[in-house]
């Protein structure tokens, strides 16, 4: 399902996807499209992509446990008003606590496959919010 609702420079964007990661390559062209359409950078886009990606794959994989009849949302709101590009990401899973991770620049977790999507997340974008028990993440982005 996909819906786009615009003014004349704020948009809104919904999509809901199932829980399966073939479902971030099929938006990774959107994401960059939208990033653009808010004013990012040719060097900045592809990163908002990333954290977005990211995030995704956290509710796919650790959310909703890769569980078909579980679905990700995904709300993309520019306001040009604040020069803010916000999105959210939220799951079906049970949520996680999110006051408690480990640093993965820490040496015993260098090695870890694993860890570091919250740390990248909180290095690209301006800030990175939970609700819901973890189970919804809200990525902002400033532009100068």
């Amino acid at each position: 399902m996909t819906r786009l609702h615009a003014t004349s420079q704020s948009f809104y964007r919904e999509e809901v996807l199932r829980s399966d990661l073939s479902e971030i390559l099929r938006l990774e062209e959107l994401l960059s499209e939208l990033a653009y359409k808010a004013g990012f950078s040719e060097e900045r886009a592809p990163l908002f992509v990333v954290a977005v990606t990211e995030a995704l794959s956290n509710a796919i994989l650790h959310g909703n446990r890769e569980q078909p009849e579980k679905s990700v949302f995904l709300r993309v709101r520019w306001e040009p008003e604040h020069k803010l590009l916000s999105v959210e990401v939220q799951d079906e899973g049970e949520g996680f606590d999110y006051t408690n991770l480990p640093d993965p620049t820490q040496e015993d977790n260098l090695l870890r496959e694993s860890g570091r999507g919250i740390f990248l997340m909180k290095s690209l974008a301006n800030e990175v919010l939970f609700r819901e028990g973890g189970r919804c993440v809200e990525l902002r982005f400033f532009l100068p």
